[in-house]
């Protein structure tokens, strides 16, 4: 004789299953519109410490510095006080008058470096243009930041 199986397993409700779904939409609205501001912001902590000396450092040197929407602070028309055509330390870019929204966002991705390598990140930038002989378009951190971008 043929027996058909039973049902072992416990099916939710359908409004049980409405609601996780409801609350995964949400969770995953959450991390695409949360997520990147709560990189920006743990950028910006991670980094206060060399941060601040910087724009005592740019306001030193004739710097007007100002904090953007980004927490990138840019303190820019430096008389002097920063290499090439500018430098970023933490969260602050230093330069003196070659700003520009491509600019910005490979300073901001140097700012990202200095997030993940602490106060490491000067010796490492320096062993690799020692590496590359100062040849910006070899560096790997210059690579990383975005080549166009920083012109």
């Amino acid at each position: 004789m043929f027996r058909y199986p039973s049902k072992t397993k416990s099916f939710e409700s359908a409004d049980a299953a409405a609601q996780r779904r409801g609350v995964i939409a949400a969770l995953a609205l959450a991390v695409v519109f949360v997520a990147p501001q709560l990189v920006t912001v743990s950028r910006a902590v991670v980094n206060v410490p060399v941060s601040a000396v910087a724009v005592a450092w740019g306001r030193t040197h004739g710097g007007t510095c100002e904090v953007h929407g980004d927490l990138m602070v840019t303190c820019e028309s430096m008389d002097g006080g920063y290499t090439n055509a500018g430098t970023t330390v933490g969260n602050v870019w230093l330069y003196g008058d070659l700003g520009g929204a491509e600019r910005h966002r490979h300073e901001s991705r140097h700012s990202d470096q200095w997030a993940m390598f602490g106060l490491a990140f000067p010796a490492l930038y320096g062993a690799e243009s020692v590496r590359t002989d100062g040849d910006f378009h070899q560096n790997v951190f210059e690579r990383w930041a975005g080549l166009h971008d920083g012109g």
